[in-house]
């Protein structure tokens, strides 16, 4: 998942990830776009029982 997450709902990329997303793109600007910032990844992720590569 990359620009527009600051634009979606935790519920839509939840179904991103059902759907086969598999990665996201991580840190305060994507080009012109900005990104959610750590903690809220960090919280969804958590939701999502999903847990960050190191």
């Amino acid at each position: 998942l990359s620009a527009g997450r600051e634009d979606m709902s935790e519920e839509t990329q939840a179904l991103c990830f059902l759907a086969g997303a598999n990665s996201i793109f991580y840190g305060p600007k994507l080009l012109t776009t900005p990104n959610p910032g750590r903690d809220r990844d960090m919280a969804l992720l958590d939701k999502l029982g999903l847990r960050p590569m190191e």
